[in-house]
């Protein structure tokens, strides 16, 4: 492009800026400017026209940093998200081959996507070395039969506003004009409801904010030929001469589009806002007098009273909320005002706006609304920007995403309005949006949880205080008890199952189900699948004969087998329904054994009340552990232990909801704090997936050495994990007089400070520095996704501690779990942060997360058929996963799990936010056949 038609595109009379010296957009200063060149500028203009390939022509840096960054959204082709390039090479530079490439890139453009037409835009590389992109295109559409239309806008031509303007001067003389508007749909004009054709210059369809204002227009006749650019057709484009009025959206960048438009076919214009009650209310009201219709002006206020009446209403709640709310507000351009307006809308005090790319009219506007004394940012440095939000106590910043990460890690809510945001603003629903999104933000809970010291620099009782009166605000969660007879797609577990799986946490252990074979069976497929591991067990083989006439001599037997071949160090006997119901005696069974062979006294065995009919795998679990320390572990009373013998030495039990990788990060997390951790049972070494060099073995490999049993009362303190080991617990302490601190469990910012203070203390270490910067990311991450996860729908299913700790890592981010189904009471279930806890099954668990509107399914395996009926996504968690490799492993708990967890869960539902949602397409209009037509 020549340096006279870059001056003339600077000299835009229509604009207020213009300083007439033709340099006033242009002034770049070296080390001092930010922001997009003219490429961007002109890029983002078009780009949105959704049915047009659009190639960049240059080097990679231009289009593989810049493609589909946008939340310019289609209602029906999806073209434009395809990022295209010439990507030219060191030697296509070297040897002149740039047009080459451009020539064949159409080409390959054509014919795999049959655009309606192919922009190309120049960049900084190819205008350098000269080549002539504008006689490539002429050439390439003579040859194809296609628009091929040359966007000249190289990056070093100035800056983003003149990209903006270059992109629109291509725009008005290459495509507009060239075709005319297809005649109105049938039945839609009548006599006394006459049509009006207009445009829509500078609406960019971000978040979709287009589709709440089209319905408004379609019910007062008004046809919008073209948006230019948002959700745009090439062939709306070549229409737009045809419009009887033309609104300028919310930008200067293209006010050459409307000032040409008028020149040359006499559209009136006039600039609006979609943003705020008043302003939509304005702009519908400016159509209505450039049209000169009297009919449509009745129309039209009839509509805005009726509008304004149910948007205030609806609004009224919120600005009782927002009341008092101090804002910042860091945008350019008529954002700098029409925003404001929007706020006030909702109560809120605007304390500060930006002023960059703003006129002298704009600043007007802004005095207008914010009154003589307005406070208006021209330098929107970081440091200014927070020192302001510093000095006027501000709530919150309304910014672009490129000031997100500022307020954020100042620990300053935040709220994003520019291209790059998920949600729209404009028009009446939109304030409805703007509230809901402003709500999220400013009363999420991670905002208390982010600020401050961590709880150890405090003092520990003014922490307890402020956990205590947290934990108050929330009711405890309505049980609500099975209501029918079939169970359908279980959720349960056998506390059989349960009570085998804290035996496998023991070294050289070999769990033995009393029952009949397929118990036995069963549960060794359901390790193998879930572990991917070789699972020892074995049974006591009940048949016919046994099952009536008495159990005790296939126990016996049972043992004395396994004792002779394998010689373990530990025989567990989880029973089963058939013998429970038989009335078996297991212990009076080993007396028998005790008795008869002698010479197996030093094999641990412990026999465990676990039948199918009682409870879950959680209190199987739980009460192998109690049969474990009450057979197994020694009375201080009698053995002589002492708490504190061992200062360094830390009991852990832990519930069947941690994890093998959860094991693993705790015992880690107590050695950074020079305690040595017994854990009770040690899944992390027996069941963590690792390759033993042994050879292979009938008994487990790892875990609680059983010798170390007898070391539990000389610890200095025990640590207990999930409220289904309270039983356990007891005893232990009843047993050894060792303290313990209990936490129903591990997950999320609160529960780890809780440990991380009590390790400080058992210790008398300080908090490593790792550990701290482990809370510090999770800090940033909680920051990072609350947007996503804040006021977000959540159904889970899965036993009491699983369920009680994602509802309040949940809980903790502001999201909302709205079904629960547990499939059996527990003392966790009134804890768990929902209105009600349901006991039931998968079929439960479809209907409430259907009736409730869950957006995200959180469960183990079996709830892969229900998440994909219910047509929402599922994160995989407890007790089996046998289509997920690894999951056995992953790490939940502490501030790296739990930072996992979150950033898992934000991008699950930032894959259900980057859906096209509600596309709305015109009644006015006849789209191309093929397209998708609803409405």
């Amino acid at each position: 492009m020549k340096q006279k038609d870059i001056a003339a595109l600077l000299d835009e009379p229509a604009c207020e800026h213009n300083d007439k010296s033709k340099s006033g957009c242009a002034k770049l200063k070296p080390g001092a400017t930010a922001g997009g060149c003219s490429f961007d500028g002109a890029q983002i203009a078009l780009l949105p026209i959704a049915d047009v390939a659009h190639i960049v022509h240059g080097s990679i840096a231009c289009a593989g940093s810049a493609w589909d960054n946008r939340g310019t959204r289609s209602s029906g082709p999806k073209l434009f998200k395809v990022g295209m390039t010439t990507d030219l090479t060191e030697q296509d530079v070297i040897m002149g081959r740039g047009e080459k490439r451009l020539f064949h890139g159409i080409k390959q453009a054509i014919d795999s996507y049959d655009p309606a037409a192919v922009f190309v835009y120049n960049t900084c590389v190819p205008a350098l070395t000269g080549d002539d992109v504008g006689a490539v295109c002429r050439e390439a559409g003579k040859r194809w039969g296609k628009p091929v239309i040359s966007v000249d806008a190289a990056g070093f031509y100035g800056t983003k506003n003149l990209g903006n303007r270059i992109a629109g001067e291509v725009m008005v003389r290459d495509v507009c004009g060239t075709r005319e508007p297809d005649p109105i749909p049938s039945g839609i004009e009548r006599p006394d409801f006459k049509v009006h054709d207009i445009c829509l210059v500078g609406e960019y369809n971000i978040a979709g904010e287009l589709w709440h204002v089209l319905p408004l227009f379609d019910e007062l006749g008004l046809r919008v030929l073209c948006t230019l650019s948002g959700d745009a057709r090439f062939q709306e484009v070549q229409t737009m001469h045809r419009s009887q009025a033309n609104m300028m959206v919310c930008s200067k960048a293209m006010i050459n589009v409307a000032r040409k438009l008028q020149e040359t076919y006499g559209t009136p214009w006039f600039e609006g806002s979609f943003y705020g009650v008043a302003d939509v209310s304005h702009a519908l009201r400016e159509f209505a007098r450039l049209l000169n219709d009297p009919d449509l002006t009745q129309r039209t206020e009839a509509l805005i009273a009726r509008e304004e009446a149910r948007i205030h209403q609806a609004l009224a709640p919120w600005r009782e909320k927002f009341a008092g709310k101090r804002v910042l507000l860091y945008t350019g351009g008529v954002k700098s005002w029409s925003v404001i307006s929007a706020l006030q809308d909702l109560g809120m005090t605007v304390v500060a706006t930006g002023t960059r790319k703003s006129t002298e009219d704009d600043k007007a506007r802004i005095r207008e609304l914010m009154g003589e004394e307005a406070v208006m940012i021209e330098d929107g440095n970081p440091r200014a920007l927070l020192d302001l939000c510093a000095n006027y106590q501000v709530d919150m910043m309304i910014a672009g995403g490129r000031n997100q990460y500022t307020a954020l890690k100042a620990r300053l809510p935040f709220l994003d309005v520019n291209q790059e945001r998920e949600f729209g603003y404009a028009g009446y629903e939109g304030m409805l949006e703007l509230a809901r999104q402003l709500d999220v933000t400013l009363s999420s809970p991670i905002w208390s949880r982010v600020r401050g010291a961590s709880p150890w620099q405090q003092h520990p009782a003014a922490a307890h205080v402020a956990e205590t009166a947290e934990k108050q605000e929330h009711a405890p969660a309505t049980i609500v008890k099975r209501n029918k007879a079939l169970s359908v797609g279980p959720l349960k577990a056998s506390a059989t199952v349960g009570a085998t799986l804290a035996f496998l946490g023991f070294n050289r252990s070999l769990p033995m189900l009393h029952g009949s074979q397929g118990c036995t069976a069963f549960g060794k497929i359901f390790f193998i699948q879930h572990f991917r591991e070789p699972i020892p067990l074995q049974t006591t083989a009940l048949d016919q004969v046994s099952a009536i006439m008495g159990s005790d001599e296939n126990l016996v037997e049972g043992l004395r087998t396994i004792c002779d071949k394998h010689q373990p160090a530990l025989i567990g006997v989880p029973t089963t329904g058939l013998v429970e119901a038989q009335g078996a005696d297991p212990k009076r069974a080993l007396k028998d054994f005790r008795a008869r062979y002698p010479q197996y006294e030093q094999v641990a065995i412990v026999p465990v009340h676990s039948p199918d009919f009682a409870g879950c795998l959680e209190s199987g679990y739980a009460q192998a552990i109690t049969s474990i320390i009450e057979d197994l572990v020694p009375d201080a009373a009698v053995a002589g232990t002492r708490p504190g013998r061992r200062q360094r030495q830390v009991n852990v039990l832990v519930s069947a909801a941690m994890t093998p990788g959860d094991i693993e990060y705790l015992k880690d997390l107590l050695e950074r704090f020079q305690l040595r951790p017994v854990v009770v049972p040690d899944l992390s070494d027996a069941l963590d997936g690792h390759l033993a060099d042994t050879d292979y073995s009938a008994l487990t490999i790892g875990g609680t050495l059983i010798e170390e049993l007898a070391t539990l009362g000389d610890a200095a303190a025990t640590l207990v994990i999930g409220r289904s080991m309270d039983a356990a617990a007891d005893l232990l302490k009843d047993r050894t007089g060792v303290p313990d601190v209990r936490f129903p469990h591990l997950m999320g910012l609160d529960a780890m400070d809780a440990l991380v203070l009590a390790l400080a203390d058992i210790s008398a270490e300080p908090v490593p520095e790792r550990i701290e910067r482990q809370r510090s990311q999770l800090q940033d991450a909680m920051l990072d996704a609350h947007f996503s996860l804040g006021q977000g729908r959540f159904a889970i299913a899965g036993d009491g501690d699983l369920l009680l700790a994602f509802s309040e890592l949940l809980a903790e981010m502001g999201a909302e779990t709205v079904a629960a189904v547990a499939p059996t009471n527990a003392p966790s279930l009134r804890a768990v942060k929902t209105a009600e806890v349901k006991i039931g099954d998968l079929e439960d668990l479809e209907q409430l997360a259907s009736a409730r509107q869950a957006e995200v399914l959180i469960c183990n395996s079996h709830g892969a058929a229900s998440a994909e009926r219910l047509g929402i996504p599922l994160l995989r968690a407890g007790f089996p996963q046998y289509d997920l490799i690894g999951g056995y492993q992953r790490c939940w708990i502490g501030y790296t799990g739990a930072r996992q967890t979150l950033f898992d869960l934000a991008n699950i539902m930032l894959s259900l936010e980057k859906g096209e949602i509600h596309p709305y397409r015109s009644r006015l209009k006849q789209w191309p056949t093929g397209e998708n037509l609803a409405a």
